[in-house]
């Protein structure tokens, strides 16, 4: 709409400003069977081309300028993406700016999810006792939905509605389901009638990717099937032959996730010695995960060893940014059972629970310029490594004057009207000075036409002359 307006009124001003500049109006004696007029002052021609190319390039900037501000300022907000475990519970996060008797409707595409209070329309079948919001968070402006035993038909775009009378707001979360990798195993098969290596692993969503290496590096040309299931979880199974004639020789088999969150590497070695073959493997395994949460509230980070060990060590380091040295929180030797704490009374892990494997990092009161960072966890065993990196995002909690100066959701920020009234002012300046132009090409041509006239008059008054003493 506004780029039909300017291109009107570019078109106005250029046909009325100088009527002498070339594809301008044509002037009456520049009609059809008219002498044509003499050739303009070149000078006000290019003068005028080059205020017209600004004219029209200052109009095109405001518009395109106008054009963004409202796409930024119109108030809705972005998709929020959340990844949820398969056969878990996820939360699908809704916030708003409570004044009390809010109305809450979750739909998921068309389909009702939930709805509070509770209407004549019912929540589809799929999600029948399986949703709720929190009553109690609701008051506080949190409508997030509590989604239960998660599934791959719960995958697709959620909207969140909030009614206020006849105000509404919504917005909009990305749910996809996952189902982690648990275990990647390596082995030797004959069940072709050949030897084989194997790399398999199951009940993984979505189909992960499997690649081959080994050691010393050689050409290989596995082949590789993966079937869903019933639930619809892949079951992925990855050949190739083992080559013979060596004494030596290692089979890694590296599994990722589809979505970048898992890496898990098994490696098998034979050994050959008098004829006699002997294998052993080791595995490893590499997280990432991200977490944000509110300054001065407890968090704990995730850490758990995929599989069940006996004797282990576990280490937490922090990494401020990419360029600092980790710095170790804390070390565990289940042998031993020491336990070194470098950050007492800031963090801290569960004695008990590390005895099961489970060292997992709780974070007291963390504060957003010192904790915000990288947290990684590693548990090592016999022939065994996990290691877990989860990025972890404090925000910091506006102080009481900052909440009273900025209203809470509102979308208009102080440098909006700044950059509106810039533009309007280089719009306004280019027009004047096309309207000014107008000015000096009337008065050009004013000139010109008197110009003229007087020599018609001069020539005239000469041929009277001439006729008279003849």
């Amino acid at each position: 709409m506004c780029c039909v307006a300017l291109l009107m009124l570019k078109r106005r001003v250029y046909r009325e400003t100088c009527p002498s500049c070339p594809s301008a109006r044509p002037r009456p004696s520049q009609r059809r069977g008219a002498a044509p007029a003499k050739k303009r002052n070149s000078a006000h021609t290019s003068t005028y081309t080059l205020m017209a190319a600004a004219a029209a390039a200052a109009r095109v900037y405001t518009c395109f300028l106008l054009t963004w501000l409202i796409t930024k300022t119109n108030g809705k907000t972005p998709d929020v993406p959340v990844t949820c475990l398969f056969s878990e519970d996820c939360i699908l996060p809704c916030s708003f700016k409570a004044t009390g008797g809010e109305e809450v409707q979750w739909f998921r595409q068309n389909d009702l999810v939930y709805s509070l209070p509770q209407g004549s329309d019912q929540p589809s079948e799929q999600f029948v006792g399986r949703t709720s919001v929190s009553a109690q968070q609701l008051a506080l402006g949190n409508a997030a939905l509590s989604l239960q035993r998660c599934g791959l038909q719960d995958r697709g775009r959620y909207r969140c509605r909030i009614i206020k009378g006849k105000e509404e707001d919504e917005s909009f979360v990305i749910v996809k389901v996952e189902a982690p990798i648990q275990s990647v195993n390596v082995e030797i098969t004959r069940l072709s009638g050949f030897e084989e290596v194997k790399c398999s692993t199951q009940g993984v969503y979505p189909a992960p990717h499997v690649s081959w290496t080994t050691e010393p590096p050689t050409s290989l040309k596995p082949i590789t099937r993966k079937i869903p299931n019933r639930l619809g979880l892949y079951e992925v199974e990855s050949k190739l032959k083992k080559l013979r004639d060596r004494s030596s020789f290692t089979y890694i088999c590296t599994v990722n996730s589809s979505y970048s969150t898992q890496t898990w590497t098994t490696s098998l070695t034979e050994t050959v010695i008098n004829q006699i073959s002997f294998t052993s493997k080791s595995y490893s395994s590499l997280t990432w995960t991200g977490i944000n949460s509110a300054e001065g509230k407890d968090l704990t980070i995730p850490c758990k060893a995929p599989w069940v060990t006996q004797n282990f060590t576990l280490t937490w380091t922090f990494k401020l940014t990419r360029t600092n040295k980790p710095t170790v929180i804390c070390t565990y030797d289940s042998w031993t059972q020491l336990l070194t704490n470098q950050w007492e009374g800031r963090a801290g892990v569960d004695a008990l629970a590390l005895q099961a494997g489970d060292g997992s990092l709780q974070l007291l009161s963390p504060l957003s310029a010192e904790n915000t960072g990288t947290y990684s966890c590693t548990i090592s065993s016999l022939q065994r490594r996990h290691e877990s990196q989860t990025a972890v995002n404090i925000t910091a909690l506006a102080h009481e004057s900052e909440r009273m100066e900025v209203k809470p959701g509102s979308s208009v920020q102080w440098w909006i009207p700044t950059v509106i009234f810039a533009a309007l002012a280089v719009t306004g300046a280019v027009i004047v000075g096309v309207l000014k132009l107008k000015d000096d090409c009337l008065h050009s041509n004013s000139t010109e036409k008197d110009r003229d006239s007087h020599q018609v008059k001069g020539g005239y008054e000469m041929h009277s002359l001439s006729e008279w003493q003849t």
